[in-house]
C-alpha cells in the first residue's frame, strides 16, 4: 500500500484578526494555525485551525491563553515558523515569548521595540532625514493644537487630542500637521525596501472619543513624483538603519509638495488585502521570501484598485444565525456573538477601475449592510 506523504507543518500566525494573512497563505499553498481575538468564520475556513485568545476584560491578547493555544495547536516541534500582524506593538516581551523555538518570519521584538519607541525612533528619522511633526515626550505647556498618543499602539484607537484626558503612562506628544494621510506598503530585506503601492486612509466617525480611528482604506492612488521618489529614498534608508524585514506599511502626511512621517508599522498591516490579489502566490508568500532575504524583482501592475473598510457597531446588539452576510463582506462573526458599540463586526470590500469609483462602490455597499443590519439583527435588550 502506498503511504501518502506527511502534510507539512503549518504556520503560526497570531494577530488582532488574521483573516487576511490565513487567507493569502492559502493561496501560496502554505497551512496555518491561526490565534487572533476574532476567530471569525472565513478564518476558520482559510485555517487548518483558529482560536480566539482575546481577553475577556479588553480587546487585547490573554497572554496565557495566547501560550497555551501555541503550544496546543502549533508547538515549537510542528510548526513552520511563527508570523505575526498587529497586536504586538506594545507588547514584545509577549512576542519574544512566543517566538522561543520557532523560526520567526517578521521583524525581532528589538526591531518592533526600537521603532515604535519614540525616543529613537524620531531621532533616527531626524539622522535620516526624514521629516515628522514636531513631537516631545512630556506634556505641552498648552495643549491647544497638539495630539497625544500612546506608545506602542496601533489603528489610531492611541490617538487623542492633548488635553481630552489625564495624561497616562508610556505617551508621547505630537504637534497636529495639516495633511492628507497616506500610506506604504513595502517589502524589506533588511537592506532595503519595494515599494508594492501608496494608499489613501481615512478615520470612522463611530466612535466620537476615538476621532483618530482607522476606518479604511483605497490603494493603487498616485503620489506626485517627487514624493513618491522621496518616500520610497527615505524607506531604503530606514530599513538600512533598523533592519526591518518581511512586510510592513508607513503612514505619513501630504501637503502640498511636503510630506511628513507618522509611523512605522513593523509588521504585515491591513492594507496588504489591496494588493495580495496581484500575487499568484499572495503577499504571505512574499512575506517569507523577504523575511529571509528575497525581494521582488518587478511589481506588478494592479489589475483594479481596492478598497476596504471596517464595519463597528453603532449600538449593543447580538449576531442573528441565520443573518447572511453579502459576498463583499469578510471577517464574518460567528452566529450568536455580543457587541458592544464601537466593535468591530466585519470589513466591505469593493474594487473598481481606479480608486475613486472603488471607493464609490464602498460606501454604496457600507450603506446597503447598514441597512440590512438594522432589519436583521435584533438589539440587546430588546
Amino acid at each position: 500500500m502506498t503511504r501518502r506523504p506527511a502534510e507539512p507543518a503549518p504556520y503560526l500566525v497570531v494577530a488582532v484578526t488574521g483573516r487576511a494573512l490565513a487567507r493569502s497563505a492559502r493561496r501560496g499553498g502554505h497551512r496555518v494555525i491561526v490565534l487572533d481575538y476574532f476567530a471569525d468564520r472565513d478564518c476558520a475556513s482559510q485555517a487548518v485551525a483558529s482560536r480566539s485568545v482575546v481577553a475577556r476584560t479588553a480587546l487585547r491578547f490573554d497572554r496565557e491563553a495566547l501560550l497555551t493555544g501555541a503550544d496546543e495547536l502549533a508547538p515549537p516541534g510542528h510548526c513552520a515558523g511563527l508570523v505575526y500582524g498587529s497586536g504586538f506593538e506594545g507588547r514584545t516581551g509577549l512576542l519574544q515569548r512566543l517566538a522561543a523555538g520557532r523560526r520567526l518570519h517578521g521583524n525581532r521584538p528589538d526591531v518592533v521595540r526600537a521603532t515604535k519607541d519614540p525616543a529613537r525612533f524620531f531621532p533616527l528619522l531626524d539622522r535620516l532625514g526624514m521629516r515628522f511633526p514636531e513631537t516631545r515626550l512630556t506634556p505641552p505647556s498648552d495643549p491647544d493644537g497638539w495630539l497625544m498618543k500612546q506608545t506602542g499602539g496601533a489603528g489610531g484607537v492611541h490617538v487623542r487630542p492633548a488635553g481630552a484626558e489625564p495624561v497616562r503612562r508610556g505617551v508621547y506628544f505630537q504637534r497636529f500637521q495639516p495633511g492628507r494621510t497616506r500610506s506604504v506598503l513595502f517589502l524589506a530585506n533588511g537592506e532595503r525596501a519595494r515599494v508594492l503601492g501608496f494608499n489613501r486612509q481615512w478615520t470612522t466617525a463611530a466612535r466620537p472619543e476615538l476621532p483618530y480611528q482607522f476606518g479604511g482604506a483605497v490603494g493603487g492612488i498616485s503620489l506626485p513624483r517627487r514624493i513618491a521618489s522621496e518616500v520610497a529614498q527615505g524607506l531604503d534608508r530606514l530599513v538600512a538603519a533598523t533592519g526591518l524585514v518581511g512586510l510592513n506599511g508607513l503612514d505619513f502626511l501630504v501637503d502640498g509638495g511636503a510630506w511628513w512621517v507618522l509611523e512605522v508599522n513593523p509588521r504585515p498591516p491591513a492594507t496588504i488585502e489591496l494588493y495580495d490579489s496581484d500575487y499568484p502566490r499572495g503577499l504571505f508568500d512574499w512575506h517569507l521570501r523577504a523575511s529571509a532575504g528575497e525581494l521582488p524583482a518587478r511589481i506588478p501592475v494592479p489589475r483594479a484598485a481596492r478598497a476596504q473598510a471596517v464595519i463597528l457597531a453603532a449600538e449593543p446588539w447580538q449576531s442573528s444565525g441565520d443573518f447572511t452576510f453579502p459576498g463583499w463582506c469578510r471577517d464574518l462573526p460567528q452566529p450568536g456573538i455580543r457587541f458592544s458599540p464601537g466593535d468591530p463586526v466585519c470589513t466591505v470590500h469593493a474594487s473598481g477601475a481606479d480608486p475613486r469609483r472603488a471607493v464609490k462602490l464602498l460606501r454604496r455597499r457600507q450603506a446597503r449592510l447598514a441597512m440590512m443590519l438594522s432589519e436583521a439583527v435584533i438589539p440587546i435588550g430588546a
